[in-house]
């Protein structure tokens, strides 16, 4: 979904330390997955695993700003504690985000608010210095204080606890969002900075709110397995973490900026597929481009490679959260970077590529003593399987275009009796020699197979991309 494909394990996968590298260091999953979010009536964390369910892609955000991305959706709780605190200087701000165009420039614009907050957890402290805001995005800059300690293997991560209304105190739901983890270096490189991206797909983000995020410290596990290599070892890549503390913050946004519009109602045949390119509606922080889905189409659309251009520039896929999908499936919005404060010029929009999985081969059996996938997915096969008392970990390859990553399947599975379980770990690799590897441990079912659903499908570039001439502004 989008050019910057960064390796979430940060290293290759090789010889029998492959899979305690991917968990040690693969926390969180690669860009262009699919994650799963509660609907509406009760998203409580990622537990509630029996209601309707929705889809939104994410990417990963870049190196400068972080090298783990990880996903969650609202949980509970809310208390309140908040003063001012010491702004940081603007330039360490442009240059944390230089690599996302969008915020670069709504920051050139003065399109920014300081909010020059600081949250206390007894005498621990959390700030929050500035927010970027529109009627459908919200971007959180929180800082740690100087004095924070991190150690060589510990991240520092913040997650969402709840969001409200701020004067009516009702809950928010009906948002995903992304936040960047932040290493030792980070602190230093990235001027302590942590930031999260909202997105508020089924309604707009109020003027004023309140939010309470848990601040943790994560210790990555670095001993080496005594396990023979091919062998299954099942505690020695725990994940330590600890919670730093709680903090609450309430923010009264300024007035929003109108997003601009443009319909089109066009439809387009791609690979055999019948897509509807609807409308695109461009914010400070990022554009929307919707599209519409036919029924009878054979395969699901799992993503949409596209770009602007603009005379010599080029608007890419979004940073953060890349697309997600309309509740029945029928259609998805795709972001890419805005140009909303640029003078008004020729445009294209331009779609380059697209992942299609087939429907008939959402689901597939897998035999874990003869590694059988059924059916048979073309470019895909079970590579290996390390089987221990009560679980197991396997090792898919997936063929892909050059050294491009995703995720393949969701999080829960089924054994054959129909009962549903979740995935204890799953991570993927970089492909070398084009091919991908993903890596899931699971419970051992009596039967020896596990149903798995499929969620992504590798990139399929168009030999020509399809342009679609923008109207001027």
């Amino acid at each position: 979904m989008t050019e910057d494909n960064q390796d979430m394990s940060r290293n290759s996968l090789n010889g029998g330390q492959g899979w305690e590298a991917l968990l040690a260091e693969a926390h969180a999953e690669p860009e262009g997955l699919d994650f799963v979010e509660e609907r509406l009536e009760n998203r409580i964390g990622l537990t509630k695993r029996k209601k309707r369910r929705k889809r939104a892609i994410y990417s990963s955000l870049s190196t400068v700003a972080a090298a783990l991305v990880f996903i969650f959706l609202v949980n509970t709780n809310a208390a309140f504690a908040h003063t001012l605190s010491r702004i940081p200087v603007i330039g360490q701000l442009i240059e944390y985000i230089q690599f996302d165009k969008s915020l670069s420039r709504a920051i050139d614009n003065k399109y920014i608010q300081e909010v020059d907050l600081t949250a206390w957890d007894g005498d621990k402290r959390l700030g929050l210095p500035y927010v970027l805001a529109d009627a459908k995005n919200l971007v959180l800059f929180f800082q740690l204080p100087d004095d924070f300690e991190l150690g060589a293997d510990q991240w520092a991560h913040i997650h969402l606890k709840e969001m409200r209304e701020g004067r009516t105190g009702e809950k928010l739901e009906g948002f995903a969002y992304t936040t960047s983890g932040l290493p030792q270096n980070g602190l230093q490189e990235n001027h302590g900075f942590i930031m999260q991206r909202y997105h508020f797909s089924e309604g707009e983000l109020p003027e004023q709110i309140s939010f309470e995020v848990l601040l943790e410290l994560e210790t990555l596990p670095h001993e080496k397995s005594d396990a023979p290599v091919g062998e299954f070892s099942d505690d020695v890549n725990e994940h330590q973490m600890k919670e730093i503390g709680s903090f609450t913050f309430e923010v009264k946004f300024k007035k929003f900026a109108e997003p601009l519009v443009s319909e089109f109602h066009e439809q387009l045949s791609i690979r055999g597929q019948s897509i509807t390119l609807e409308e695109m509606r461009v914010y400070p922080t990022g554009t929307e481009v919707s599209f519409a889905f036919a029924d009878e189409n054979t395969a699901w659309v799992k993503g949409l490679d596209l770009t602007v251009e603009e005379g010599e520039s080029v608007l890419k896929g979004s940073q953060g959260i890349s697309a997600i999908y309309k509740e029945d499936y029928s259609g998805m919005t795709v972001f890419i970077e805005s140009n909303y404060f640029d003078k008004p010029q020729e445009q294209e929009l331009l779609i380059r590529g697209m992942r299609l999985l087939a429907k008939e081969e959402e689901f597939i059996t897998v035999d874990l003593e003869t590694q059988a996938i059924t059916p048979a997915i073309e470019g895909m096969e079970l590579k290996e399987v390390s089987k221990g008392e009560r679980k197991a970990n396997l090792v898919f390859a997936t063929k892909v275009m050059g050294e491009e990553a995703f995720g393949a399947f969701a999080f829960d599975y089924q054994d054959e009796q129909g009962n549903t379980y979740t995935l204890k770990n799953m991570g993927t690799s970089s492909s070398q020699n084009s091919w991908m590897e993903t890596h899931i441990t699971v419970d051992y079912p009596k039967s020896g197979r596990i149903i798995l659903q499929r969620v992504s499908a590798p990139l399929l570039t168009l030999e020509e991309p399809i342009r679609i001439p923008l109207p001027q502004r």
